[in-house]
């Protein structure tokens, strides 16, 4: 006969008794993270960090060119409708039109934005309002063109990084002056020179009888890399 007392109900339903002192012993297996270990979890975190950062930059520097080069097109577009009302492309400088008071830089992209804004002989081709600027805070002593801005100050057109286009006329590739040849890109930055592109090998100008536009792209500088042109 099995002589052992069953345990009741009651007793087996309850929780160990814990040992005197009241304190809890811990369970056996568990363990916080290490030093060293937590250092690694935020070494990974931040080289996890660094890539997805470097890949936005990336992501939206190619937005903005892609962006620039659009709007170098549309531009160049409007250029080919300006010869034919005018039978010629805006010079690169409004000095040739008589203006006056004209400093000696951005006189290309200045002329452009004038001739391009004219409200004669048919009406304003090209506004791009948002991509208007003043960098040298310069202003002519008349309206030239007739432009609809209501001042007389000469603005420019920028591209997506906020630099300055650069424009100019065929006739002066060959020797353009002084004034044309001198750029502030923005306010931030020190007046560059620039120089008509010509290609390396046969040392002929690019776009030889109309005229050249470009942005200087991300780095601010004519003449490197990261350079687009309108597509002609």
């Amino acid at each position: 006969m099995n002589s052992q007392i069953p345990t009741p109900k009651s007793q087996q339903d309850s929780p160990p008794i814990p040992p005197k002192g009241g304190a809890v012993p811990p369970c056996r297996g568990q363990r916080g993270f290490t030093l060293i270990e937590l250092l690694v979890v935020i070494c990974i975190i931040g080289i996890l960090v660094a890539l997805t950062t470097v890949g936005i930059v990336k992501a939206l520097d190619s937005a903005r060119s892609s962006s620039t080069q659009s709007v170098l097109d549309s531009i160049s577009g409007a250029l080919a409708q300006y010869a034919q009302r005018w039978g010629d492309y805006p010079p690169t400088s409004l000095q040739d039109l008589g203006a006056s008071n004209l400093n000696d830089k951005n006189n290309g992209v200045e002329s452009l934005v004038a001739c391009m804004a004219s409200d004669l002989k048919g009406g304003i081709l090209l506004k791009l309002e948002d991509r208007l600027s003043n960098v040298d805070e310069d202003s002519a002593g008349k309206n030239i063109t007739h432009w609809y801005f209501g001042d007389n100050q000469l603005r420019e057109w920028t591209d997506d990084f906020g630099n300055v286009l650069i424009y100019m006329h065929h006739k002066d590739f060959a020797k353009p002056r002084a004034n044309m040849s001198l750029y502030k890109f923005s306010k931030d930055t020190e007046e560059q020179k620039t120089a008509p592109e010509q290609n390396p090998a046969t040392k002929t100008y690019s776009n030889p009888d109309k005229f050249q536009l470009r942005s200087v792209g991300k780095d601010g500088k004519p003449g490197t890399s990261d350079d687009l042109r309108a597509s002609y």
